[in-house]
């Protein structure tokens, strides 16, 4: 096999994600002993990315060709989403009188094969209504006794789907609602969600749905634990086959970096970002955003910026504002812990004036906390009160403070600050900084993340912060 040939498989090999080549591990039937051995070291090397093995050239290349054909075909069948694409172009064509009869012949073996309902069931069910239409008003009687047994043999299992849909839209609300502005309750949610997510006999976008919002609650009560336990059983249910598509696998590896990040299982969290962002998808500067939270944590701060570098021409793409702040956030931070604590608070600026009202719609907390950042790392201690007070910070702090999210980022910085400028005394400091954080000293996420800021802080009052970052005691002077 030539070299250039075998990169072209290797690349496309190295592109495959771990619960992909899990699934096609589990159904491969090969008795072809090279054939097998090339799965296994596909299986080997996405497993162990820094471990791996090239493929032997001594290998016919057409079982190389063989083996991405199959690899294709066999995640094609299974991609949920390629599916979806399928029905609406069937739909279209159904209602635009242009249908084939070998289309119709496809839909026709989907119904009589009909065994579980597929992801997008009831999407399925309605364009089977509209062909049942179809087929009426061009009196073809045969293939309408076979679509009119159809829907009435699965009308009440449509009638569930639609009314679990219906709920789930109620449910996102209040857990929205929680997570935004924490001022309502949804842990009321869980069990029934629970009980939609179990079901394997509704469809799977009902199912996904309720991970997803259950994501969302365990996040709000930090029930970290079971959000283990809910992805240990999608992982399983993902790496079977179920609920399969790229869109959602590398939203699911996304959500591992949150759950990883919030359990400071950071080799997990990063291991989980590389994956979501393996490749682009509609998320991308999303996924970026938060493998770059990871790195820095972790101290890999030039990976972070080089990341962040090279994914800037997405960010002139997206249209997405929160996505948007969020990078230029990140970005601040990554600079700052570059040592270029300048630029960043140039850049800081630039963007403030370019981007003013989507700031204060989408994550000013994370927007200004990062600013601040670049503000005390250069000591303009006068300018970062100047901005709190131009822009209300400190009043928006107490609102912001019912958040699920909350970090005393803000206070700490606006605090140290006015202390470094003699805006008030030590005992006046230690007050500012003790009130927002003892609320928080229950929850270890957040005890670590202000022990980290804490540490950064020591460098510029370490009166104030001890060397690992926790907060002194007050003396009574």
């Amino acid at each position: 096999m030539s070299s250039s040939r075998l990169a072209d498989f290797t690349r496309f090999a190295n592109a495959l994600l771990p619960h992909e080549v899990k699934y096609l591990h589990s159904v491969n039937r090969f008795t072809d002993r090279e054939n097998k051995e090339i799965l296994d070291l596909i299986l080997h090397n996405t497993h162990h990315p820094e471990h791996t093995f090239p493929y032997k050239l001594s290998i016919d290349k057409r079982k190389y060709s063989y083996l991405k054909s199959w690899i294709s075909a066999k995640l094609k069948t299974l991609d949920v989403d390629m599916h979806y694409d399928w029905l609406l172009e069937t739909d279209r064509k159904i209602m635009t009188d242009t249908i084939t009869p070998r289309e119709e012949d496809a839909l026709i073996r989907m119904i009589r094969n009909f065994d579980k309902p597929p992801y997008y069931f009831v999407r399925f069910y309605e364009i089977i209504r509209n062909y049942r239409f179809y087929l009426l008003i061009r009196f073809r009687h045969y293939y309408n006794r076979i679509v009119d047994d159809f829907l009435h043999n699965h009308q009440l299992l449509y009638d569930e789907c639609v009314d679990i849909n219906r709920q789930l839209h109620e449910a996102t609300i209040d857990i929205v609602d929680q997570y935004a502005l924490n001022n309502t309750g949804s842990w009321r949610w869980e069990p029934w969600l629970l009980q939609v997510f179990h079901n394997s006999s509704i469809d799977g976008l009902n199912r996904y749905l309720a991970v997803i919002r259950l994501t969302l609650i365990y996040f709000n009560y930090k029930e970290y634990g079971k959000l283990v336990e809910l992805y240990n059983k999608l992982d399983e249910l993902i790496g079977s086959g179920e609920f399969y598509s790229r869109r959602i696998l590398l939203n699911y590896y996304s959500n591992r970096v949150m759950l990883h990040s919030k359990r400071n299982e950071l080799e997990k969290a990063s291991y989980y970002g590389y994956l979501s962002i393996r490749q682009y998808s509609g998320d991308y500067l999303h996924y970026v955003n938060n493998l770059c939270a990871v790195l820095l944590r972790q101290n890999n701060n030039h990976r972070a910026l080089q990341l962040m570098q090279d994914t800037f021409p997405e960010l002139k793409k997206t249209r997405s504002h929160h996505n948007r702040v969020g990078f230029a956030s990140f970005y601040i931070r990554a600079l700052n812990k570059n040592k270029r604590a300048t630029d960043a608070a140039g850049y800081a600026e630039t963007f403030l004036n370019g981007y003013r009202d989507q700031i204060f719609m989408f994550r000013w907390h994370t927007f200004f906390g990062a600013f601040m950042q670049s503000l005390l790392a250069t000591e303009k201690y006068a300018r970062l009160l100047s901005l709190s007070r131009r822009y209300k910070l400190m009043e928006r702090e107490q609102d912001y403070m019912r958040r699920a999210v909350y970090i005393p980022t803000i206070a700490w910085y606006h605090a140290v600050a006015a202390y470094k400028e003699l805006e008030i005394n030590f005992n006046e400091l230690m007050d500012l900084l003790w009130q927002p954080a003892v609320p928080l000293l229950t929850d270890p996420h957040k005890c670590r993340l202000m022990d980290e800021l804490g540490r950064e802080l020591h460098l510029h009052v370490p009166e104030a912060f001890a060397e690992n970052g926790q907060l002194r005691i007050r003396k009574l002077t």
